[in-house]
């Protein structure tokens, strides 16, 4: 089986986005090769984005730099404000998806 990738667990997180508060539900895995992952969100802009994603390999996944990588090409093409925390949220489902990282919470919290 030696260089054989074989496909992974499904990897669901849920995003808060903030003041928008459109939740989503971004859930990625790894199907013959390629990473491929569904968006759930009330968002119009989120739905465009998801429906524009197409499978990746996961070599794709950490491409630098952040503007030549397929997926914020995407979420430039596709969402409307500029800190919208879902490109970076498929990108660490499809990290933890192809084997290339652990699945750990990332965090944004204001100081009061």
């Amino acid at each position: 089986m030696s260089g054989v990738m074989l496909d992974q667990e499904r990897v669901t997180v849920t995003v808060d986005p903030g003041v928008c508060r459109f939740t989503a539900k971004v859930t990625g895995w790894m199907e013959d090769g390629e990473l491929k992952c569904e968006i759930h969100s009330g968002c119009k802009h989120v739905q465009d984005f998801a429906h524009a994603l197409h499978p990746i390999g996961v070599m794709e996944v950490i491409k630098m730099p952040f503007s030549a990588n397929p997926i914020y090409e995407i979420g430039g093409r596709t969402l409307k404000h500029s800190t919208c925390p879902l490109p970076m949220a498929v990108l660490k489902v499809f990290e933890a998806a192809g084997g290339l990282g652990l699945k750990r919470n990332v965090t944004v919290v204001f100081d009061k």
